[in-house]
């Protein structure tokens, strides 16, 4: 098998987590999707498997290359919405000659690489399987896929507590076996940025420059965050 984790990437100079930028009352949202893009792509740096990333807008490709710590396959997104997306990426990636695909989005700063290595190794086995990562909100972080089927990406209400649910119910009335990895949260909000700030013990570890754009933030900011980084 010749599995492949890729990373779905926004250029940090364009607009991305609105809400969570509003919440925080921040001028630098740009620095802030530039550390949660490190920090993600820092994390499966360690994975044994080769790497791509499937990166949006398409004229920003060099941007993205800048900031890619590891050889990679860099290929534009395609589609208007999420499941469009991840679901033309998915086939772009298994016509390029590789047998799994592990697709993982780029707001997970700490995310443990043991966990991408765990459905690595799940999508590698023979047999056709679909590797999920849950998240607390009823989503998931990560999908592993075989073949290309575009029912987990189509009649997804994607942003809802029932994406996972309706995921597993597609892979049921396909017959295909799920497999679950630990489950891990993505940054949304200003209390997942509380949870990366207390989670990651020194600075100079794990989600190195999301805690240094929270510690350089101002006051205000680091406030909205919460009450134990003033």
């Amino acid at each position: 098998m010749r599995p492949v984790v890729a990373i779905m990437a926004r250029a940090p100079s364009s607009d991305g987590k609105s809400r969570l930028i509003r919440d925080l009352g921040t001028d630098d949202g740009a620095g802030l999707r530039l550390a949660l893009l490190r920090d993600t792509l820092d994390s499966v740096s360690a994975v044994e498997a080769e790497k791509a990333v499937l990166f949006t807008p398409p004229d920003r490709e060099a941007e993205i290359r800048a900031v890619t710590p590891f050889p990679a396959l860099f290929l534009p997104q395609r589609g208007s919405t999420l499941g469009e997306r991840m679901r033309e990426g998915t086939r772009d990636l298994l016509t390029s000659g590789f047998d799994a695909v592990v697709l993982i989005g780029s707001d997970l700063p700490n995310l443990p690489a043991a966990h991408v290595s765990t459905a690595v190794g799940l999508v590698a086995r023979a047999g056709e399987t679909v590797v999920l990562g849950p998240t607390e909100d009823g989503g998931y972080y990560l999908i592993g896929l075989t073949r290309s089927r575009p029912e987990f990406f189509e009649q997804i209400p994607w942003g809802t507590p029932v994406v996972l649910q309706r995921t597993l119910e597609a892979a049921a009335s396909l017959g295909i076996p799920v497999e679950t990895i630990p489950i891990w949260y993505d940054v949304d909000s200003a209390s997942d940025l509380q949870r990366v700030w207390q989670s990651t013990g020194e600075p100079d570890g794990v989600a190195r420059s999301t805690r240094a754009w929270l510690a350089a933030a101002p006051p205000e900011v680091r406030t909205r965050v919460g009450k134990k980084m003033i």
